[in-house]
């Protein structure tokens, strides 16, 4: 067989992922050894890209915005229902990773991405291919030789078959052959195995001879297994054991016969001694149930003990609480965005010197299931989402909708997806044509740590065009960490606003009041207004009228509502 790099290199790959980070090192180090690599951001521009470059690959991500990777995946199956694809996917996505089961993918990889799994899952996609490119050529040579030509046909079929639904490595069945299994109905358990430290292992003796003790393992594995189970190969270095045992008992004391073997007796490969151990995850398969996906949770669980441990699903285990409580807020964030249920809420903003509420700064909450949820609780979904620009532009939609016939100032804020968003300022000048807004009513506040880091050139330039327009900009959350009065300068803010947890601390602390003091100090002298937020009581309006602040906002000068009095 010729060298497997120069079968990369007649091969084309779309790798989908919104994480520019992520996409950037992948292509890094794939674009290199394939022929080309088109990289998509999200899931629209990933469809569009496949329909024009029709690659022989694709790699995508799950959730990416626009177009998620489950959606994505459904039109391409429509375009080529032959094209291999693979995920990319976390332990918390669950739902779609059975999704995308559904979906006929023909594999999966486990977030952080590993360049060499990567690669190596590419290898065994490209083996089939490349046989059915052999198949091809075969066949258009033999169609014109003789009548044997439908018998060798056949049998190339079946190789590429039996390649399909198998692990060139050992020879066991593949992942896809083992959903086709589970939902036969047949099996009573699954269980998971993994062996420990394998990494280390691909470290110590390279991917070839690591290639080498997983066939061993495999052909050990094999020998001893029991007459009620069928064994499959999976990703990396896990094999999984479909078992029609019913009893916990036996199956606990099968996986006990597993580790001790394995404990007792070294593999040999080469003439060299190989200890190795395996960790089991168990599930039972029952209806409305995922057992590869409940043996993955059994098994993260038992790694946490030790090494060389089994452990049964259990629904009350920790981890799967978590992960149930983060896909339920995942799934109830998206539907209040797609419901239209996220909605403005208004926090009043006095003037110390005159007492008089100058501006609102709009919040957002949720409703859901009739009640009226804080950005806390769905923030946090909406960024794994990649809906958190959603948010934004729905804020700004309703709020100026809602302001359109008044003179009132009031503020938002924007994240650094946002102000990433190229059609962001195209967005607000639609707006504010459409609703009447005078740009010089709208505050958009921007967290501090935002104006730092790899992307601070683009952040600076979409802040000057946002500024061109008549918008006002305001630094969040100031005070803490990141503060660097330098970027005053080189960035026209026209207000600061102070971090709460540090606005809350002048109470007790005089050493922070004197810092206050001293920026707000040369804030006046830059010509820049400052604003404390997360004031609650008497006591700490009066501390921060005595450092001299000029605004104030906080459920001492008023909670946010749902409305406020236009004028």
């Amino acid at each position: 067989m010729k060298n497997r790099l120069e079968h990369f290199k007649r091969y084309t790959v779309l790798y989908v992922e919104d994480n520019h980070e992520i996409a950037e090192e992948i292509a890094f180090f794939l674009g290199a050894k394939v022929k080309k690599l088109y990289s998509a951001y999200d899931g629209k521009e990933g469809i569009e890209l496949f329909g024009e470059m029709r690659p022989d690959i694709v790699i995508t991500d799950i959730q990416m915005p626009r177009m998620n990777g489950l959606e994505m995946i459904a039109q391409i199956r429509d375009i080529d229902a032959e094209v291999p694809i693979i995920i990319t996917t976390a332990f918390n996505e669950t739902e779609y990773l059975l999704k995308a089961i559904d979906l006929q993918v023909d594999g999966y990889l486990m977030k952080p991405l590993n360049i060499k799994e990567m690669v190596s899952r590419l290898e065994k996609i490209i083996e089939p291919l490349e046989l059915r490119k052999e198949l091809l050529t075969k066949n258009s040579e033999l169609e014109t030789i003789n009548a044997d030509l439908d018998k060798i046909a056949k049998e190339k079929t079946k190789e590429l078959e039996y390649l399909y639904n198998h692990d060139p490595l050992t020879g066991l069945s593949n992942f896809l052959r083992l959903g086709k299994e589970v939902e036969t109905g047949s099996y009573e358990h699954l269980l998971l195995l993994d062996i420990a430290n394998f990494a280390m292992i691909n470290k110590q003796f390279g991917k070839e001879f690591s290639n080498k003790i997983l066939k061993a393992a495999s052909e050990a594995l094999k020998e001893h297994m029991a007459e009620s189970a069928r064994l499959f190969k999976t990703e990396s270095d896990r094999f999984v054991y479909l078992m029609k045992e019913k009893q916990p008992e036996k199956i606990e004391e099968f996986c006990q016969q597993i580790i001790s073997f394995f404990d007792m007796r070294p593999l040999e490969v080469e003439d060299v001694e190989i200890n190795i151990g395996f960790s089991i995850g168990i599930a039972r398969i029952v209806d409305d149930a995922y057992p590869v996906v409940d043996a993955e949770y059994a098994l993260e669980t038992g790694k946490g003990i030790g090494s060389r441990y089994y452990y049964f699903y259990d629904d009350s285990m920790e981890s799967v609480v978590k992960a149930k409580e983060t896909i339920k807020w995942l799934d109830a964030t998206r539907r209040m965005i797609e419901e239209d249920n996220i909605v403005p809420f208004f926090q009043p903003i006095i003037d110390i010197a005159s007492s008089k509420v100058v501006k609102y700064e709009v919040l957002a909450r949720g409703y859901h299931k009739g009640e009226m949820l804080s950005p806390d609780i769905f923030i946090g979904p909406a960024e794994r989402l990649g809906l958190v620009g959603s948010i934004t532009r729905m804020m700004i939609n309703k709020s100026f909708a809602y302001l359109q016939e008044s003179d009132i100032s009031f503020s938002l804020n924007l994240t650094l997806r946002d102000l990433l968003d190229d059609d962001m300022i195209d967005f607000l000048q639609r707006k504010i044509e459409v609703y009447g807004i005078d740009p010089l009513q709208v505050t958009f506040e921007i967290l501090e740590n935002v104006t730092i880091g790899e992307h601070h050139i683009a952040i600076s330039k979409q802040l000057r065009a946002l500024k061109t327009i008549g918008f006002k900009i305001a630094i969040d959350d100031f005070g803490m960490e990141n503060s660097n009065f330098s970027r005053l300068l080189s960035i026209d803010f026209d207000y600061i606003k102070l971090d709460g947890l540090f606005v809350k601390g002048l109470v007790h602390n005089e050493k922070e009041r004197t810092i206050v003091a001293a920026i707000v100090g040369l804030a006046k002298s830059l010509g820049i207004k400052t604003i404390a937020e997360f004031v609650e009581s008497e006591e700490l309006f009066e501390i921060v009228k005595g450092c001299g602040i000029d605004m104030v906002q906080g459920y001492y000068i008023g909670e946010p509502e749902a409305t406020v009095p236009l004028k």
